[in-house]
């Protein structure tokens, strides 16, 4: 196990080292031609917070595997967005912002394939498992087990607390997006719409539907709805903390509203990882109690 996630920690430090590179280039350093608090900067919380996630994973967390999946997903749309449509850049900043979105790719789909591996194992300490020193063995399910667990994910649903819980800080969440495009003034005869900069404020509406949509599966406790609501989740948390720096949002009432839509998000993620962990635990029951009888 420790030879397929070796490769995603190795990847994740040299995309901070990418990190660093984009921030220099675009000139965020002191004496240099952009401002330490302009949005180029952010290249460096990137880069820190890439490589606290690195460590953890190295040390074996699986939900910290799972949001750098996340982040990965993130990183690949945000990288090619902020090296065109974000402040001017240099041939060269442009070309790092793209290896870098190349590389994040990579470590989505190593990281996917990584925790699949380590869910394939019949065994319930999963930390010690993903952890970079482990020499467990990575055997997969014979048959029969598979066979018998079937039944158990299928019939399997989620408390009905936790579907509450999903359902409550989902449209929670969607509340406060929607609030936040109305605030902002993109209502019927209000500010123009567009794609890009300060006009694309209106996006927070396409979110909250996006949210929504996969929450009303999530609920049900089908595990890919789930990590989809996780992810998403945590997509709109790092949108919703970053956003104001790029739109340069300085209204009390907005930043309040971004504030509160990025802690909602998180809330979000955490409560939609907490129940892909429980209904895993319970097929595990399910299965031994198979097996006992």
């Amino acid at each position: 196990m420790a030879g397929a996630l070796r490769p995603v920690v190795l990847l994740m430090l040299l995309a901070s080292v990418l990190f660093v590179a984009a921030g220099i280039l675009d000139g965020a350093y002191p004496g240099g031609p952009t401002p330490i608090l302009d949005l180029a900067s952010v290249s460096y919380v990137f880069a820190l917070v890439n490589t606290l996630v690195a460590i953890l994973v190295a040390r074996g967390s699986e939900r910290s595997l799972a949001l750098r999946m996340g982040l990965s997903l993130f990183f690949v749309f945000e990288r090619p967005v902020s090296a065109f449509l974000i402040g001017e850049k240099t041939t060269p900043s442009i070309t790092v912002h793209l290896i870098t979105a190349l590389v994040e790719l990579v470590i989505l789909i190593t990281a996917v394939r990584v925790w699949r591996l380590g869910h394939s194992v019949p065994t319930s300490d999963l930390e010690s498992l993903f952890a970079l020193d482990s020499s467990a063995p990575v055997l997969p399910l014979a048959e029969p087990e598979r066979e018998e667990s079937k039944p158990a994910r299928a019939a399997g649903s989620l408390p009905a607390s936790t579907s509450w819980l999903l359902a409550i800080t989902t449209l929670l969440l969607a509340g406060v997006l929607v609030a936040d495009g109305v605030v902002s003034g993109f209502v019927p005869g209000g500010r123009e719409w567009g794609l890009s900069g300060e006009s694309s404020g209106w996006l927070v509406y396409l979110f909250a539907v996006v949210a929504l949509t996969i929450a009303t599966r999530a609920v049900h406790g089908g595990r890919l709805a789930l990590r989809l609501l996780a992810i998403t989740a945590l997509i709109f948390f790092v949108e919703r903390a970053f956003s104001p720096f790029a739109l340069r949002v300085i209204e009390p009432v907005v930043l309040g509203l971004h504030g509160l839509a990025a802690f909602v998000a998180l809330a979000v993620a955490l409560s939609a990882a907490s129940a892909i962990r429980g209904s895993r635990i319970r097929a595990e029951r399910d299965v031994q109690s198979l097996e006992a009888a």
